[in-house]
């Protein structure tokens, strides 16, 4: 797994910011028993000004948020009933030859904002760590192809984040 991580705002220094998305990371692929031997996944830790600026251009949302991922080309606009093909690529693993059937699996890029963080963990009685796990797993898994828009959806999603967050030692923070 390549995670490249891109810190552009020094409070995100407080915390081991590489150490908690790569575990995070393992841990959603993990539960869903997927090969993450060469996926590359770029995140940005940044501040509430460059969310708010990503939320307007890609979403047409003209407020920060806490966290938004971008999908790689091939398995955007995966919905639903089709998750299961967009994981097939990360389960064709050859472990005599150690790679991917692309080679290079390029998962996408995900960026978190910390003052939209730190105020939501300290409105929820969140320890802020916990909070970024929580929503780093969250990201992954809409890279993966996962959504929350219908009902089904969004409880199997919300189902599969308490899962991998317990196996994060964790509780249910919903």
């Amino acid at each position: 797994m390549n995670l490249e991580i891109s810190v552009e705002y020094d409070p995100w220094s407080r915390c081991d910011v590489k150490s908690i998305a790569d575990e995070c990371v393992s841990a959603v692929f993990s539960e869903l028993k997927l090969n993450h031997y060469n996926v590359e996944i770029c995140f940005l830790f940044t501040d509430d000004e460059e969310l708010q600026i990503l939320n307007k251009t890609y979403r047409g949302v003209d407020n920060p948020t806490n966290v938004l991922a971008f999908p790689a080309d091939s398995i955007d606009n995966i919905e639903g009933d089709h998750q299961e093909e967009s994981h097939q690529e990360y389960q064709e693993y050859d472990e005599d030859s150690a790679t991917c059937c692309c080679n290079l699996c390029i998962l996408g890029s995900v960026a978190l904002a910390y003052e939209t963080i730190e105020r939501e963990a300290r409105e929820q009685k969140k320890i802020f760590d916990d909070h970024l796990r929580h929503l780093v797993v969250h990201a992954v898994l809409h890279l993966l192809g996962y959504d929350h828009i219908g009902s089904s959806d969004a409880e199997q999603m919300e189902n599969l984040e308490i899962k991998i967050l317990s196996h994060l030692s964790i509780a249910n923070l919903y």
